[in-house]
């Protein structure tokens, strides 16, 4: 992946542009305005819309002004078109332009109609385009890799050693109550099953509130750099764990860990609700607490990568998904673990595979959150 990061990034720096024309086979026409803008809801469902639906050889293209790189893009745009007062909403064609609302409604359908009527006027010819800044251009390039940089972000948050140690223990508490079975997989799964949903409610709740912050620009760009220092800061320790565990090969030299306060407290949780006789109870009630315990240390990777969804338009609006395929993934390796324990699997065997992979994990920690930070601040 790094190396097709930066072969993009090459071929970007070689093939920037430096032009202010180019050419398409279709009508293109580039909107700006704000997903929150009734005029701008008005003008694309009334005029855009239909006529995109209409005319299928139309190339519509809506830009978010309230994004970086969305009123960047205006920007060149009207730097492009020589464009003597800036608007709210804009609608650019290929050799003009119309400013507000009142202009694009009282004459962008008849613009649109001439440019199809005669295709000569933008078919095949050049026409007025703007200079797209090379940092907007690395910024793009940088986007096609965050889908990557989430997914590996979900893995690695499931491997964290964090939540191993939690597996541990739960698992070797199970094993001195001489657990059956059946009563294992009723555990394994209720509280594999409440860590998601309590997982996934509390990114929900970071997301809807991050997303609600985009609108004030300082707290965005605040959020923004402390999500980025954080990922390096964190991703720096991870970096410093892996190489004094190779040395020493000892846990208590490792710093990026649950504090021993909330590792008592999560031992007490786990001890206190699962002795009794109501099984799934307990486990839901252990998987609530247990994770938002966790996200002391949990969160060093959810909270950036979370941050990296709401900076970008296209992660905005598929953003649930990616929270809910992140969360299938962070609770992935627990429900192998509880599986296997169902199957005879022992609290040591655990313990020895982790600390036998503790350097690569701690290596694969750093290495996804050093390139969160690097995308939160390439997207802009």
């Amino acid at each position: 992946m790094i190396g097709k990061c930066f072969a993009s990034i090459t071929t970007v720096c070689l093939f920037a542009v430096t032009g202010s024309t180019a050419s398409s086979d279709r009508l293109a026409l580039d909107f700006f305005g704000t997903p929150t803008c009734g005029e701008c809801l008005q003008i694309k469902q009334e005029i855009l819309f239909p006529m995109q639906k209409k005319h299928p050889e139309i190339n519509l293209r809506i830009h978010d002004i309230d994004t970086d790189s969305g009123y960047g893009l205006l920007i060149s745009m009207e730097e492009a078109y020589n464009v003597p007062l800036s608007a709210a909403i804009e609608l650019y064609f290929p050799d003009t332009f119309l400013t507000g609302a009142k202009d694009i409604n009282a004459h962008a359908l008849r613009l649109i109609m001439r440019y199809l009527a005669d295709p000569a006027t933008w078919q095949k010819r050049d026409f007025l385009s703007p200079r797209v800044p090379l940092r907007e251009q690395l910024a793009e390039k940088f986007r096609g890799f965050s889908f990557i940089s989430i997914l590996t972000a979900g893995i690695i948050d499931g491997i964290n050693p964090c939540a191993i140690a939690t597996m541990i223990f739960l698992i070797s508490f199970l094993a001195t109550q001489k657990r059956k079975r059946g009563e294992i997989l009723a555990i394994g799964l209720s509280f594999t099953a409440t860590v998601f949903i309590t997982y996934l409610a509390m990114g929900i709740g970071a997301f809807k509130a991050l997303t609600f912050l985009q609108k004030y620009t300082w707290i965005s760009t605040a959020i923004r750099w402390s999500a980025a220092a954080l990922a390096v800061g964190v991703g720096v320790m991870s970096f410093r764990d892996a190489y004094l565990y190779r040395k020493t090969g000892k846990a208590s030299d490792i710093k990026l860990q649950l504090p021993k306060v909330v590792k008592l407290r999560i031992h007490k949780v786990i001890s206190g609700n699962l002795s009794g006789g109501s099984l799934v109870i307990g486990a839901i009630i252990t998987g609530f607490l247990v994770t938002l315990l966790e996200a002391v240390c949990t969160g060093q990777v959810y909270l950036p990568t979370i941050v990296l969804m709401t900076r970008q338009e296209g992660l905005r609006m598929t953003g649930w998904f990616y929270l809910v395929f992140y969360n299938i993934l962070f609770v992935f390796p627990l429900l192998i673990v509880m599986v296997l324990a169902f199957y005879g699997l022992k609290w040591d065997r655990l313990a020895k595979t982790t600390q036998k992979n503790m350097v690569p994990i701690k290596i694969a920690l750093g290495g996804v959150l050093c390139a969160l930070a690097i995308f939160i601040v390439a997207v802009g």
